[in-house]
């Protein structure tokens, strides 16, 4: 050996071994002979120099790369395959010597730091935390909050969770907001009305677009007499057909085209003017126009209810929306549809014909006439509201309880000023619904407030603080009761004043968790944030405070109930929304030439798809391997149809059989999975096969050096990306990467950028001529067929497989790094913090107990808790 080599095993010694006596020659001898010649100043392979990496374990990047020595020693990635093995039990020595050493270092870094670290609520634990503090279920203040940052995969981790002037400044509007909402202003409910509007109301869009020939009014399933199908002459303009009530006659709608950038149908005859349930009946149908004569429909076609917030005056298009539901339109058969909703002020109800492909008959000669295709018919929507169970509403009396609304009169309250009240009344120049006549100005009233407001405090500040609050944190809120009385406001405005201070205090904004084991209320808490992505309710709150939470039955039974409640569907949602990166659904528009068969509806169906599978998951307790193979679907019409599977009807999903040869089930054949892992033309074997890696199998690639260029697939058709990346492996710093991260990506392959099964590339350029398969025959295609897709790859361990289904097999046959892999990241969703290496015994002892248990998801997450 050289003089060189030999000052660098010794450099790498001393960064090994925690003292002299500790670690003996073994180190030494390992790292000569087997990693020292690639990985040393010279040659520094993988961008790993040894010889230069110190021990200080207790330093945050260098603690970080002996962890990738050990693992990728452990998991046999080190040395390569190509080189000769160590000795099994020369590995297991020095991988066990330096996982102690490790251990040891995180253990000691803990205990000086603490585990516990501060960490505030994201903006929908802020949202969900106040909806149900309130008892309002459909507030809605997340939006009007700064974004959160990102670390370890999650938002709710407390190195991405800092707080600003910014954040401040925004929760008091947005508690200030929650308030004005929640309180009550007048004695009386107001008034349940019944208002059944047309989609062709003159203040929505539809008038205009019926003129232009892309829809027709209808009455007993026929042309309306009054009003005939826009031909080559078209209609006289709009103005004048409301003067003749052409569109208050009780037509039916009957419309060709769907929402674009602008045409948006609103109902906006209707628009909320309170915070309320509203309940929802709507009369839906289907047939297909063919140039005049209307003909039954292909099938069941499906509509999209939205809530649409109008801004401004509601004038316009493109204002803020959010899907509410998709409804079945039968054919030729009229379908009543109803629903409850919670409406806030300036709601209104959108409606889309979400199956319908592309159609715009205003620019053709004789417009509807020479128009063939399916149509979707809204006979009505009539919307009853608004709905309370009693008055004052809940969210009033959460803040005020019994006391008594009061007329306020300034003459009895001299020197008082009045609550801050702005009465209810319809802002948007649209809407016809009006607000109830309120005499007067009203407002809580109290005969002792410095003894009421002492009660109320009582009540809610534990509420919103999840814990007992102690008498002087109390009597310190008292006290600016007190101040802001004695300064003139009226009772509810300086109990008011209170109540935003405490929703913007650290005690509500942070998770309050002491280093240690969790005390009675941090485990509630901790439960509820993890299922619920909320506050605890008041049966988990007194199991907490009665200690009777920590015992294993009365945890493993409340874990079960809130697993078991609505309210679970926000974990799914938002843990999914992480994991799997479905928040990045909409992060790029596949190009239409290449897509034309994507729209809304699909993506939608895509994000429902994948919760529907991981809620089936979770329901039935099924194990980690279906999280890659399985012998079911959550499927619609609308994507059975987009997978080539027969026989499935309808908007709503259902659990769907798999035929043995079919190439779906499990997340890497969902189309979801296949968006976000593709951009908006092409998709690439290493983004694909970096997700699997990371999110799917816990390993997550190295980043690419900085100096090799990334790989752009070819959309002119001319070369597969597999050709390219055969090049791009040429390199030997990329090799031992792409190794790993290509077999997975190239098994993908089979699908493209919507998660369509494909045996070709399409392609902009040159190539063979389209196959329409299941695109709907009413949209034009404009690509063509490119090169032949090559599914086939070999694993790092020399398995091969020859197509997705063979891959998902050999992924599947060994569901310990799956399990294992998930536990890993719930384990970062509900606690907030990185799992850290001193964590991994405890962590594979709980995947150790799941599979001992069955191996299912549900009991992975009791063993979790």
């Amino acid at each position: 050996m050289d003089r060189g080599k030999s000052t660098i095993l010794t450099a790498v010694v001393i960064c090994l071994m925690g003292s002299a006596e500790a670690a003996g020659n073994e180190p030494l001898a390992f790292l000569k002979t087997h990693c020292i010649e690639c990985h040393n100043a010279e040659t520094s392979e993988g961008g790993l120099n040894l010889a230069e990496l110190p021990r200080h374990l207790e330093q945050r990047d260098n603690f970080a790369h002996w962890v990738k020595v050990h693992d990728r020693i452990a998991a046999g990635e080190m040395p390569p395959r190509t080189q000769p093995r160590p000795p099994v039990v020369e590995t297991t020595e020095f991988t066990s010597d330096l996982y102690r050493q490790l251990t040891d270092a995180d253990i000691t870094c803990r205990a000086n730091g603490g585990r516990a670290a501060l960490r505030r609520m994201t903006r929908a634990e802020y949202e969900h935390t106040l909806r149900d503090l309130l008892e309002m279920p459909g507030l809605s203040v997340a939006q009007d909050l700064p974004a959160d940052g990102s670390a370890h995969g999650f938002d709710k981790n407390s190195d991405a969770l800092d707080i600003s002037h910014v954040n401040l400044a925004k929760y008091m509007e947005a508690a200030d907001k929650a308030l004005s909402l929640a309180i009550a202003i007048q004695p009386q409910p107001p008034s349940v009305k019944t208002q059944r509007i047309s989609l062709a109301n003159p203040a929505g869009f539809v008038a205009h677009v019926l003129m232009n020939g892309d829809g027709v009014l209808l009455k007993n399933k026929q042309i309306d007499p009054e009003f005939p199908a826009s031909g080559e002459q078209g209609h006289i303009d709009q103005g004048a057909h409301e003067r003749l009530g052409s569109f208050h006659n009780g037509s039916s709608v009957g419309l060709f085209r769907h929402e674009d950038e602008s045409f948006h149908p609103y109902f906006n005859e209707f628009v909320a003017i309170y915070p309320a349930r509203y309940r929802l009946r709507t009369s839906l149908w289907s047939f297909t126009w063919d140039q005049g004569q209307i003909l039954p429909s292909r099938g069941t076609e499906a509509a999209r209810l939205s809530i649409v917030t109008l801004t401004g005056d509601g004038r316009g298009g493109g204002h803020p929306s959010s899907v509410l539901t998709y409804l079945d339109a039968p054919s030729m058969q009229e379908q009543v549809h109803e629903l409850t909703t919670w409406l806030n002020q300036n709601d209104t109800i959108g409606f889309n014909t979400a199956s319908l492909a592309p159609a715009a008959n205003y620019f053709k000669k004789r417009r509807a006439m020479e128009f063939t295709g399916p149509a979707i018919v809204c006979d009505y929507l009539e919307v009853e509201g608004p709905l309370f169970d009693s008055w004052p509403p809940p969210s009033h009396k959460v803040l005020f309880g019994e006391l008594p609304l009061v007329q306020f009169h300034p003459d009895q309250h001299p020197g008082v000023r009045p609550p801050p009240h702005q009465p209810h009344r319809q802002k948007m120049f649209m809407g016809k619904n009006t607000a109830d006549p309120v005499s007067g100005l009203w407002t809580v009233d109290s005969s002792d407030p410095l003894a009421d407001a002492d009660r109320l405090l009582a009540r809610f500040l534990p509420r919103a603080f999840r814990r007992p609050v102690p008498d002087d944190v109390r009597q310190a809120y008292l006290q600016q009761v007190q101040r802001r009385l004695a300064a003139g406001d009226c009772f509810e405005t300086a109990m008011r004043w209170v109540y935003r201070a405490a929703l913007c205090s650290p005690d509500f904004l942070y998770h309050i968790e002491t280093p240690g084991p969790l005390d009675n209320e941090a485990l509630a808490c901790r439960l509820s944030y993890f299922l619920w992505n909320s506050r605890p309710d008041h049966p988990l709150t007194e199991l907490a405070r009665s200690g009777q939470l920590r015992q294993p039955d009365v945890l493993r039974d409340e874990v079960e109930r809130m697993l078991n409640d609505p309210r679970s569907q926000r974990f799914v949602e938002d843990f999914l929304g992480q994991w799997l990166k479905l928040r990045q659904i909409a992060a790029n528009d596949p190009d239409r030439k290449l897509y034309p068969e994507f729209n809304p509806y699909l993506q939608d169906s895509m994000v429902a798809e994948t919760r529907a599978f991981f809620r089936e998951i979770l329901d039935r307790n099924l194990d980690a391997r279906t999280l890659v193979q399985s012998d079911f679907a959550m499927l619609n019409e609308k994507l059975a149809v987009h997978y080539g599977i027969p026989g499935i009807s309808g908007s709503q999903f259902r659990r769907v059989s798999l035929s043995p040869d079919c190439p779906r089930g499990g997340f890497l054949t969902q189309a979801a999975i296949l968006k976000v892992t593709a951009n908006g033309t092409t998709t690439s074997p290493v983004p694909r096969g970096a997700f699997v890696m990371d999110r799917i199998l816990g390993r997550p690639p190295e980043p690419p050096p900085s100096n090799v260029a990334a790989v752009e697939p070819d959309v002119r058709g001319t070369t597969t990306i597999r050709e390219q990346l055969d090049k791009h492996r040429s390199n030997a710093g990329c090799a031992t990467c792409h190794a790993q991260i290509d077999p997975p990506g190239f098994a993908m392959e089979s699908f493209d950028v919507i998660g369509g099964f494909r045996s070709r590339y399409r392609s902009i350029g040159e190539g063979l001529p389209a196959e329409r398969g299941s695109i709907d025959p009413f949209i034009g295609l404009s690509f063509k067929l490119g090169p032949e897709v090559d599914p086939r790859g070999i694993l790092p361990d020399g398995r091969t497989f020859q197509n997705i289904q063979e891959f998902q097999r050999l992924i599947a046959a060994d569901p310990q790094p799956l399990l294992a892999n998930l536990a890993r990241q719930l384990g970062i969703y509900s606690t907030g913090q990185e799992i850290t290496f001193s964590d991994r015994e405890a962590l594979n002892a709980v995947v150790v107990q799941t599979q001992q248990k069955g191996g299912g998801i549900r009991t992975l997450i009791h063993e979790l808790i």
